[in-house]
């Protein structure tokens, strides 16, 4: 039997690994090409860069990211993820391929789970494996385990969560003789009753707090999950013993079984409580639904059926569903059958137990209330629901055990109105993509079942009872499982083909090559300023490239998570107005823009093209595999000593009201020449001519002018070249051409693109969640000496350009740079690192520090051991007021919450301890008093 079993999970095994090849691997790497290649594989891997240097388990801050950000911003990549963490002990491992590993592990343990939980509550053969392999083929398993990692990593954890909530429930019975399935049969157990409850209470507070650790975000609606199944189990171990369920009885169990989720809650406090403080901080939109819109119910098909983001079982699933109350309204004489031996008196829907399972599982799933709850109150999206994917795997094991028990037209009208409710909502969120295929699956549901109703009823009549109507039930449940997967295998082959979202083999090769680290680590290992060195290429390699930190002395502005610095984003987007090349919103990528790349100090540039305004750095190409041959990459890292330097101080300051008051592009220009600060001081000893210097910025640039067709309407790109002006004689810094005009999209439900010089903004279709709302393209494109026109790439589409303006502007040459950059801070390596930024400055002139980390309440700078009192200054970084003077400078950042995360965890941990021992109770007694009668006998 133990070998028969064995063969059964190396069966699903291999499965799973075909489907897995089948919808991804023959396509390239295990992991996504935005997502994953971005977020999933960089961002646990810095997280382990930062412990190596730092040696600290529990991280406050983000320096390398974004300019330098609170890191709980991360946390929904896997900051505490226990899995994660184990990679800790493997340096020498690839943190993608280690990703990718665990990845298919999770999947594998998941489908085998799910296989295990489902044998030990009684199901047939026949119904586990057919209900395991829908629960594989669905759509987040597969999709997600290479795409958004977190949204089903928490997987096993949330089945091993049910099978706990199993064992807490058996003591219930124990005293009675066995436990009840729902369907009514038994396993009997010989444990006593009391250590079984609180062992399986330790299983579920282990599982939980893994779950949370994991995949915070959906630990939330795993949690509801586990609510409900254990309602569910309550009352059914109370209808088996025949006791009647009192609102004291269900409150005093409710309050015990809620005691294990309170335990794993404080354990994981902290994660939840500066991850919590972090996202609540920074503030964020929401839907703005009214009330009527979130407890009005409604059927969202996507949510259920044929969807990577939402629950992705075939029409089947809410057939099971609503079985119940189908067959509430049509009640006819029940039949009695046998199933596996084993009479059947109690039918899946008719006992209390399995309508509160069924009717909680509708309630949740189409009152819109729940699902803005659990998105964090921000929107009402169907992702949130995914947590339920085994629950329903349950509910439809359940009905197809009890498949047959009623009569034909209690038995047909649930497929009758799942078809119904297709039709009308087919066109409703992402099940208009596969309304076609949902409304096949759902008549080819509703006509197999009618034949096989009516070859029960009339072919075979006499084989509707005993064992040879065991049979053609056993052949009903394989029929409707068989559809079921053959469209799930349908669904995934055109969803995984035709969306092409693995990452291939030769881009993973080329993205992760450790001569990139090389070069990086070449160039920042001379150097002694604080400066950002960035990956600079195509589009696909930017967006690849948005958060990967190759060494703890890179520093990047670029990020792309769900959570941000609002200000920062306000900052690039609004006040800076830089190009915005992706279709989200959240990616903000690495760029062309010469002004902002001085601003921000990006000193280095790893690319393969040279870069406007840098130089190839010497001594960087001789690095091993980079000659300039035709099998290389060709990277080189450029170089521009004129950037700013991170952190420095200076003089030359104007207000924040009169920089607000600059226009496109002197409002770019203006922060190469002066820094903004909120006030200045009355004496006015810290200004520095800034009035006549915000006077005279005007001059600096001169406008031009251009012509762009005002419509375009194409299905193909159209290739125009702007003419630019004689170029004449500079004595400065090259010219940059700023171009600004706005963009109405006559076809809402497309992308817009335009490039310039090869700099791509993007307007994204209406409908995309994340659309980004860029409507005003801004570019600045540095000039080469001579150049005389630019090249303008108008992409396909109908839209309109209007208020079209350009500009011609100059840099500041290097005697500017100077004036500014007055003192610059020298960085040690030794002391900066995890939350702290340490170094020396030589300060000229009273002023003020300035930084381009953007500014946080939770800062603390100290100058000579000495608080300062932190402001903002550039409109969203940090600084400082400080005195002439050679200074040690610390800039420390204390993430909110830290500390009481890790009080409130210990605390839950000595309570768990406790718990653990008050179970064990009994059994230490017996090992103490076993041990006095030993030491007692014992000759002296």
């Amino acid at each position: 039997m133990r070998r028969l079993q064995c063969k059964r999970y190396l069966f699903l095994g291999i499965l799973t690994a075909v489907f897995c090849y089948l919808f991804c691997f023959r396509y390239g790497v295990f992991g996504s090409k935005v997502d994953w290649i971005s977020q999933h594989s960089v961002l646990p891997d810095y997280f382990r860069q930062q412990f190596y240097e730092t040696g600290e388990l529990f991280p406050e801050f983000a320096a390398n990211i974004g300019g330098g950000q609170n890191i709980y911003n991360f946390a929904y990549y896997g900051l505490y993820n226990p899995i994660l963490m184990l990679s800790y002990l493997l340096p020498s491992v690839k943190m993608s391929d280690y990703m990718m590993a665990v990845q298919f592990l999770s999947l594998l343990s998941s489908v085998l789970l799910m296989y295990a939980w489902l044998g030990r509550r009684g199901f047939p053969q026949r119904i586990r494996a057919g209900v395991t392999v829908m629960f594989l083929l669905s759509g987040p398993m597969i999709y997600h385990s290479y795409s958004q990692v977190m949204f089903v990593n928490y997987m096993p954890f949330l089945i091993t969560g049910l099978w706990g909530a199993d064992r807490y429930f058996e003591c219930e019975e124990a005293c009675t003789g066995g436990l009840v399935l729902m369907h009514g049969s038994r396993i009997h157990g010989g444990r006593h009753a009391g250590n079984v409850r609180r062992r399986s209470g330790i299983w579920i507070a282990a599982s939980v707090c893994l779950m949370i650790m994991t995949s915070f975000y959906f630990s939330i609606g795993g949690m509801l999950v586990l609510v409900l199944y254990g309602i569910h189990r309550f009352l059914a171990v109370c209808e088996e013993e025949g006791k009647k369920v009192t609102p004291g009885i269900f409150l005093t169990a409710g309050i015990r079984f809620a005691v294990p989720f309170i335990l794993a809650v404080l354990m994981s406090s902290v994660l939840l409580v500066p991850t919590a403080l972090t996202l609540t901080g920074r503030g964020g939109e929401s839907a703005g639904l009214s009330i009527a819109e979130l407890l009005i119910p409604g059927v969202s098909a996507s949510r259920f059926c044929y969807s990577t983001h939402g629950i992705g079982l075939t029409t089947l699933a809410l057939t099971a569903l609503l079985a119940i109350p189908c067959r509430t309204i049509v009640r006819l004489p029940r039949k009695r059958h046998v199933s596996q031996g084993i009479r059947k008196d109690v039918f899946f829907g008719r006992n209390l137990s399995d309508k509160v399972l069924a009717w909680g599982c509708i309630t949740v799933l189409t009152v819109p209330v729940f699902a803005y709850l659990l998105n964090g109150g921000l929107y009402v999206r169907d992702k949130a629901m995914i947590p339920f994917l085994p629950l329903l795997c349950y509910v439809m094991a359940c009905y197809l055990n009890d498949l047959g028990s009623r009569g034909p037209v209690a038995e047909l009208l649930p497929y009758a109105l799942t078809a119904v409710l297709i039709y009308v909502f087919r066109r409703q969120g992402e099940a208009g993509k596969y309304w076609k295929l949902l409304l096949l699956d759902g008549a080819v549901m509703f006509v197999c079942y009618a034949v096989i109703l009516c070859c029960r009823k009339w072919l075979f009549p006499a084989m509707s009872h005993g064992l040879s109507g065991l049979k053609i039930r056993q052949w009903s449940t394989t029929v409707l499982m068989a559809v079921g997967i053959a469209f799930l295998i349908v669904f995934g082959n055109g969803c995984h083909a035709q969306g092409a979202h693995a990452v291939s083999r030769e881009f993973y090769q080329s993205a992760t090559d450790a001569r990139i680290g090389e070069l990086i680590g070449e160039a920042t290992e001379e150097e002694k300023g604080f400066y950002r060195t960035e990956q600079l290429g195509g589009e696909e390699e930017n967006a690849a490239n948005l958060n990967r930190i190759w060494n703890m002395d890179q520093y990047i502005s670029s990020i792309y998570s769900s959570s941000y610095h609002k200000k920062y984003r306000e900052f690039r987007e609004d006040t800076f107005q830089i190009e915005e090349p992706f279709r989200n919103f959240l990616m903000q990528s690495a760029v062309h823009n010469p002004v902002y790349q001085r601003f921000m100090g990006v000193k280095y540039i790893v690319s393969d093209e040279e870069v406007p305004g840098y130089e190839e750095a010497s001594g960087y190409k001789e690095v091993a595999g980079y000659e300039d041959t035709e099998d290389k990459t060709g990277l080189r890292v450029y170089q521009n000593d004129r950037v700013s330097p991170a952190a420095y101080a200076t003089d030359r300051v104007i207000t924040e009201e009169r920089y607000r008051g600059l226009e496109f592009p002197c409002n770019q220009l203006a922060l190469l020449r002066y820094a903004a600060v909120k006030d200045i001081s009355p004496d006015g000893t810290i200004v520095n001519d800034a009035k006549e210097n915000a006077a005279a910025e005007n001059t600096a640039v001169k406008e031009i002018e251009i012509h762009l067709p005002k419509e375009t309407d194409s299905e193909e790109k159209e290739t125009i070249y702007l003419d630019l002006p004689d170029p004449q004689a500079k004595e400065r810094e090259a010219e940059v051409l700023f171009l600004k005009f706005r963009v109405k999209n006559l076809r809402p439900s497309k992308d817009v693109a335009v490039w310039v010089e090869g700099i791509r903004n993007k307007l994204t279709s209406i409908d995309h969640f994340y659309y980004n709302g860029n409507t005003e393209f801004a570019y600045a494109v540095p000039l080469r000496d001579g150049q005389k026109s630019v090249e303008v790439i108008l992409g396909e589409g109908r839209y309109q350009i209007s208020d079209a303006k350009a500009y011609l502007g100059i840099l500041p040459d290097k005697e500017e740079s100077i004036e500014l950059y007055q003192s610059e801070l020298r960085v040690d390596k030794e002391r900066t690192k995890g939350n702290c930024i340490a170094g020396t400055i030589d300060v000229k002139r009273r002023g003020y520090l300035i930084t381009t980390i953007p500014y946080d309440e939770h800062f603390e700078i100290l100058i000579d051991g000495q608080s300062a009192e932190e402001e903002e200054v550039n409109t969203a970084f940090l600084g400082c007021r400080i005195e002439p003077g050679e200074h040690d400078v610390e800039i420390l950042y204390h993430a909110p919450g830290v500390r009481l995360g890790k009080m409130i965890s210990l605390a839950g941990c000595l309570l768990f301890i406790v718990y653990i021992l008050k179970i064990y109770e009994k059994f230490l007694k017996k090992i103490r008093d076993s041990m006095l009668l030993f030491l007692k006998n014992c000759p002296s």
